[in-house]
């Protein structure tokens, strides 16, 4: 969504975004509002002309998070899959979306638009479609200059440092955009890097 874009989807990209804030500031989070708003600049990034959804769909991806139901998760760290257990993932994205939608709907989003940010965020894990593709590989780009810290610091202890190297292989190998991946590389191996400075 450009600077031009008109000011009604301007209102609901910000009203969206103030939904988040409030809702992970309700839980005392702070890095994950940083995630979000990172995935929503590599959007624009990485196809400056994205719509309204998109934006939308980037900066709320993750929004299941603030209303985190602690028994799933701690299942999830406790699975041999780890971070990529499928039932997890499906859970989140189609929860996150759920969630979403929602809210926008007390806005009167228009209803077309409204599917596609369900569609987005339901499936921004795995992508499949050039949609879901851009987000998942925005969401990776972010991950990684965001997270890897919280990830090599406390996801170690609470799942494994092996779970937590396969989820930083699984991000970067997820990435579908050729230039996308480019950029992520070195922070891929900077990740890679800090992760085996625990084992020396």
């Amino acid at each position: 969504m450009s600077p031009t874009s008109g000011n009604g989807e301007l209102n609901y990209y910000k009203a969206a975004k103030e939904f988040m804030e409030d809702s992970f500031a309700a839980v005392n989070n702070q890095l994950t509002p940083l995630h979000l708003e990172k995935t929503a600049d590599w959007i624009l990034k990485l196809s400056p002309q994205a719509d309204s959804a998109m934006l939308i769909a980037a900066v709320t991806h993750d929004i299941e998070r603030a209303f985190r139901e602690d028994l799933v998760y701690q299942k999830m760290f406790s699975s041999e899959n780890a971070f990529q257990d499928r039932a997890f993932l499906d859970y989140h994205q189609q929860r996150s979306a759920r969630i979403i939608i929602e809210f926008l709907k007390t806005l009167d989003y228009p209803a077309p638009l409204c599917d596609k940010v369900y569609h987005l965020v339901a499936h921004h894990e795995t992508g499949g479609d050039p949609g879901t593709d851009l987000l998942k590989d925005a969401d990776s780009l972010s991950f990684f200059q965001t997270n890897v810290d919280l990830f090599v610091t406390v996801k170690t202890r609470e799942s494994s440092p092996e779970k937590v190297k396969s989820k930083f292989d699984w991000m970067f190998a997820r990435i579908s955009d050729p230039t996308a991946r480019e950029i992520c590389r070195p922070l891929y191996n900077s990740a890679l890097t800090r992760l085996a400075c625990l084992e020396e």
